[in-house]
């Protein structure tokens, strides 16, 4: 049925069009992570005696806050600089604690969701200016690095072999470059692996400076010809391939890996203090800072890895 009155322009016909793919537009640009970080916090703190440094392990438990550094909070002590995200809603209980504690702190961060958007921006910037090849100066998701893998072992295949040495707990595979001039005879070999905490995405960025180096000074540096004729890399750019999926899709400070376990009520362990070497048995903490673990190896990327190594 039309109604009456003017024929339709070609702009009008257009027009719906056009304002579909603008609501598809502003529904690809909405917040990060579903603004999931919106007025949280990073406050850095340093206890002057041990017995904040005590007040401030209690108060870290009860809230359950992300602690960035130290690694733990058994080491939160005097003197030691304390980083911790706190979320909006407990950010007004930890503040009113810390003053009537009479504990100094400052805010790093005010908005921490305000921070990851401006991070992301000027990251796709980088890219867009860098439309030549591939940039390592912006930290890159799974997908892209695995493609960048998958690109070395086709343009440079006689220093570079990738493989698959199996699958991780979510079927992601898990790839190694082998990275070394080819012989015949016996090589020594170092392992090198990034990303074994998901969030620390400076690992994946070492690991993919380091193989873009080699591949550079192979024929312009000595020391560089030396090692790769003499020695084999195995290079693991993402070892928690599951956990750094993640924080690149649902939770920026995801650090564990992702498996399940039908013993523990934690998702993920910590993959870095999961070896069975010198370990130091099972952690008695809450799931947002190290889960339960009660003996060595017990996520699925372990096999896989174990055994090269």
């Amino acid at each position: 049925m039309q109604f009456p009155g003017k024929p339709r322009t070609r702009t009008a016909a257009f027009l719906p069009l056009c304002l579909l793919f603008l609501k598809i537009l502003q529904l690809g640009h909405g917040h990060l992570y579903n603004n999931r970080y919106a007025g949280d916090k990073v406050i850095r703190l340093i206890p002057d005696t041990e017995e904040e440094a005590n007040a401030l392990k209690k108060i870290y438990h009860q809230l359950k806050v992300d602690l960035w550094q130290p690694s733990s909070i058994s080491y939160v002590s005097k003197g030691a600089v304390t980083d911790v995200h706190i979320p909006q809603n407990g950010s007004q209980a930890l503040l009113a604690f810390l003053q009537e504690a009479n504990i100094q702190y400052k805010i790093l961060i005010e908005d921490l969701q305000n921070t990851l958007e401006k991070a992301s921006s000027l990251r796709t910037q980088r890219n867009r200016r860098y439309l030549s090849g591939y940039n390592y100066e912006v930290y890159h998701s799974l997908e892209e690095i695995q493609n960048w893998m998958h690109h070395l072992n086709k343009t440079h295949s006689g220093l570079i072999r990738m493989f698959s040495i199996g699958k991780s707990y979510e079927g992601r595979s898990l790839y190694v470059l082998k990275l070394g001039r080819r012989s015949r005879t016996y090589k020594r070999a170092v392992w090198i692996d990034c990303g074994i905490h998901a969030r620390e995405w400076i690992g994946p960025a070492f690991c993919q400076w380091f193989v873009k180096e080699a591949l550079l000074t192979y024929r312009s540096d000595p020391t560089m010809r030396k090692m790769l004729n003499h020695l084999y890399f195995y290079i693991m750019p993402v070892f928690n391939v599951d956990g750094y999926h993640f924080s690149w899709t649902s939770d920026r400070f995801w650090r564990k890996t992702r498996s399940r376990n039908s013993r523990f009520h934690c998702r993920g362990v910590d993959a870095n203090r999961n070896w069975k070497v010198k370990w130091c048995g099972k952690l008695e903490t809450n799931c947002n800072l190290d889960p339960e673990v009660s003996t060595a190896f017990t996520f699925k990327n372990d096999g896989p890895i174990r055994t090269p190594v």
